[in-house]
């Protein structure tokens, strides 16, 4: 590059500044700029508010809403824990008789046991002493069988003892081998 050209280009560039700071400062000075930024701003800020407050309006309205529903449901919920009292009280009463009835039965059953156990105890008591007083009955019917057949053979014996008895010595060992 030559110096010329560089000079030229200089004095190019220059100019564009010059020309740039110029119209910079007619803005600077001149503030109608400013004015309408301000305008264009409120512009906005007027549109952006008018959105705003519709979703704002929205949103009450939608939380009105909600808020009575919520009333609605608050009043209802006495009365609710009311029934649901009632119908507690109710079961409780309900299961508080079956039980009774279930505690009368299982008693019952019991002293019905009870009462079978103490039958049957009574009755084998019964049957025992019956048996033991029969078998006593017996024994005292084979004793006295016994009795008579030991005097019966005893008098047998005697007789036949008395017969033989002027030998003397065998007497003796008849009655022996008798008894």
């Amino acid at each position: 590059m030559t110096l010329k050209t560089m000079n030229s280009e200089l004095k190019k560039v220059l100019e564009r500044v010059k020309n740039a700071q110029s119209q910079l400062q007619v803005l600077i000075k001149d503030k109608t700029w400013v004015d309408e930024a301000r305008k264009y701003a409120e512009r906005q800020g007027q549109e952006a508010k008018k959105l705003i407050d519709t979703d704002v309006a929205k949103l009450k309205a939608f939380l009105e809403k909600e808020k009575k529903e919520l009333e609605k449901l608050q009043a209802q919920i006495p009365g609710e824990v009311q029934k649901l009292k009632k119908f507690v009280s109710s079961q409780k009463k309900e299961l508080s008789s079956l039980l009774q009835v279930v505690k009368g039965k299982a008693k019952s059953k019991a002293t019905e046991a009870k009462t079978k156990a103490t039958e049957a105890k009574a009755k084998a008591a019964t049957m025992a002493k019956s048996k033991a007083t029969e078998v006593r009955a017996k024994a005292t019917e084979a004793k006295a069988k016994a009795t008579t057949a030991a005097k019966t053979v005893t008098k047998k014996v005697t007789a036949k003892t008395a017969k033989k008895k002027p030998a003397g010595s065998s007497a003796a060992t008849s009655s022996t081998t008798a008894g």
